[in-house]
């Protein structure tokens, strides 16, 4: 009987060992899936360590090589900057010369303005006393000769100096009132009571259309036109348009006008 007690828990030992053995041998075989498979998950990501490695690597020698660079930057912007501080330095140096350079030309200018207003003066008054001596002697000759004046062919200088102080080129031209012939003829009579002879001159235009200005036989440059409505030169040229022929003051010119004014005749009358 104890015989088959021992048999019986025997069997029952040999079967739970066998079913143990069972259960740890599929265990095992799991755990050695699973470990391969962490195995495989390790080997990539080792793999993706070393690749991610070389990256900092090649990331690191990058940054060096940034860090030289902007190394060099901050140097050259230092350099950059001493240049900028130095030339701002100069520049407001420059600009205190050139204040001070400024205020010395502005006090030159007032300077050469009062001394050109001075000498405007006395050229005024060098002509107004010209102007009476010439009187004085155009007074002396006449009474000398026995006439109330005497009339002479002026210099050139003398013509200028009549018509600068003269002021008939101030009067107001009036359309078939006060033209070109009153000018003319106005201008003939003043400087005949100065003493200098002045001519009548009458230029003809296609049409019969024509034109008065004056003349001067001066002394030292010849025959002188003069428009008397301006006091400008005129070149008179047959042939050529009166509107061209005179020379007008910088400041202004002559426009062509509505008319044909080329000079076909040309009339003096002394």
């Amino acid at each position: 009987m104890k015989k088959w007690i021992i048999i019986g828990i025997l069997t029952v030992l040999s079967l739970s060992l066998f079913f143990l053995f069972s259960s740890t041998n599929a265990d095992l075989r799991e755990a050695r899936v699973e470990l391969s498979s962490t195995r495989t998950k390790l080997d990539f990501t080792k793999t993706e360590l070393e690749s991610t490695n070389t990256e900092l690597a090649s990331a690191k020698t990058g940054l060096k090589a940034t860090e030289v660079a902007l190394d060099s930057t901050k140097t050259e912007l230092q350099s950059i900057q001493v240049e900028l501080d130095s030339t701002e330095i100069e520049l407001r140096s420059t600009k205190v010369e050139l204040d001070s350079t400024k205020t010395e030309l502005t006090s030159t200018v007032d300077s050469l303005n009062a001394t050109e207003a001075k000498l405007e003066i006395t050229e005024e008054e060098l002509i107004g006393r010209e102007a009476e001596l010439t009187d004085l002697q155009i007074s002396y000759e006449g009474l000398m000769s026995g006439h109330g004046y005497t009339i002479k062919d002026p210099t050139y200088y003398e013509m200028i100096r009549f018509l600068r102080v003269d002021d008939t080129d101030k009067a107001e031209y009036i359309k078939d009132e006060y033209q070109c012939a009153h000018f003319a003829t106005e201008l003939c009579n003043r400087a005949e009571e100065k003493g200098i002879r002045c001519a009548y001159v009458t230029l003809s235009f296609p049409g019969g259309i024509g034109h008065a200005i004056v003349a001067f036989n001066t002394i030292d440059k010849g025959l002188i036109y003069i428009e008397p409505q301006f006091d400008d030169l005129v070149r008179v040229e047959i042939g050529k348009y009166f509107h061209k022929c005179i020379v007008p003051k910088s400041d202004y010119y002559y426009e062509k006008p509505d008319y044909d004014d080329t000079i076909e005749e040309v009339l003096i009358v002394w």
